[in-house]
């Protein structure tokens, strides 16, 4: 098993919120109600450090693909690194 860093949901909110490439309307925000159960909200409704803490935020969906999963270790949106 891989012990190599994993983006957290804080590092990739930012990253919506401030790269040019994304538009923040298009994403939502996949989080635990704690009655374990997933509930979504649109990206621009969270309020980071909130009523829902960062913990608690398990996806991130862009339209309806899934781009960053903390379950899976999915993150589609990061940085490519930089060619050799």
């Amino acid at each position: 098993m891989s012990h190599e860093r994993f983006t957290t949901s804080r590092e990739v909110y930012h990253r919506i919120r401030w790269d040019e490439r994304f538009d923040p309307r298009e994403f939502v925000i996949g989080y635990d109600t704690h009655d374990e159960v997933m509930a979504e909200m649109p990206f621009n409704d969270f309020v980071p450090d909130g009523e829902i803490p960062w913990h608690r935020v398990w996806y991130f969906k862009r339209r309806q693909q899934v781009v960053w999963d903390r379950r899976e270790r999915l993150d589609l949106l990061a940085p490519s690194p930089p060619a050799p």
